[in-house]
């Protein structure tokens, strides 16, 4: 799998699909935040192309469908949902047959556990249930842990700007195959 990951961050494309899938709006903002922190390493060369959908929209079939067809052609998958709580059978179905595609084309799968401690990781119902689906399509799992807290985020420029250049543990794998 590592040699499919470099050539998915081969620094010579100009583009990588990236489809987020999350739970609840601040889920998908820290996924947003992990994606800027990459597209800051890749650029000039690589540009990342963003697709994002809300689970409760892919409880949906028709979206489910459309969002599974765009699956197809996606280079990264990106799932940040709350550890704790157990995904509906529809989503696990979904990402199921998400990483079956991505693994047919080298994709890869990155997970973003929300609320929960980092030494729980291997506990979360969530990571467990991800964790399966990866080892049935025979791909890695690349997870992060976004521990929750008592901090309303800093609005300003220079929060930003700092969180901005923020390295997690995913986002470090990734760079060490680049």
């Amino acid at each position: 799998m590592e040699n499919e990951l470099q050539n998915i961050l081969n620094p010579l494309l100009a583009s990588m699909k990236v489809l987020v899938a999350y739970d609840k709006l601040g889920c998908g903002i820290r996924a947003n935040d992990l994606c800027d922190r990459l597209t800051q390493h890749l650029a000039p060369t690589c540009q990342l192309q963003l697709s994002f959908w809300s689970l409760s929209a892919l409880q949906l079939p028709l979206l489910a469908r459309a969002a599974e067809d765009e699956a197809t052609q996606t280079d990264l998958l990106i799932i940040a949902v709350n550890g704790d709580e157990a995904l509906p059978p529809s989503i696990k179905s979904w990402i199921s047959r998400c990483t079956r595609r991505l693994r047919s084309h080298a994709g890869a799968l990155a997970v973003q556990l929300h609320g929960i401690l980092r030494m729980n990781q291997e506990l979360s119902p969530t990571y467990k249930c991800l964790k399966h689906i990866a080892d049935d399509a025979g791909m890695h799992i690349f997870s992060e842990v976004v521990e929750p807290t008592c901090d309303i985020p800093d609005g300003s420029i220079e929060s930003i700007h700092k969180r901005a250049h923020m390295r997690s543990p995913v986002l470090e794998t990734i760079l060490s195959l680049h």
